[in-house]
């Protein structure tokens, strides 16, 4: 009977902390979805923006606005990393739009955060 008990604690122990490391794995898979999510939606906007004739500069604000406005309102947004969006969108405007021109600097008002 104590063996019994003891296999019985030490299982539920298991399972109990095991559901945590599971729980972080799926959030860090939301977080890198956001991410990929809010790379491609700039870089869409920004391409589209630049195709109706706005200027790159206009482009530029166009969808910084966009962007931080569409994800401002999702729970993860604060767990994102920047810089990795910032680098993601760096790759994805030449092959998207042919513009070679885009600076990381150029991002540097790109901020998400959380609207209140």
């Amino acid at each position: 009977m104590r063996h019994f008990l003891l296999a019985l604690i030490f299982t539920a122990i298991t399972f109990l902390s095991s559901g945590t490391a599971i729980a972080d794995q799926g959030i860090e898979k939301k977080i890198t979805k956001l991410e990929n999510k809010v790379s491609k939606k700039f870089s869409k906007t920004f391409c589209n923006s630049t195709g109706f004739g706005i200027s790159y500069e206009g482009a530029l604000k166009f969808s910084l606005g966009e962007t931080k406005g569409e994800f401002s309102k999702n729970p993860l947004i604060d767990k994102v990393d920047i810089e990795n969006i910032k680098d993601q969108i760096l790759a994805d405007i030449p092959n998207t739009c042919y513009y070679f021109e885009l600076a990381k600097s150029d991002l540097n008002e790109l901020t998400l955060e959380k609207a209140q």
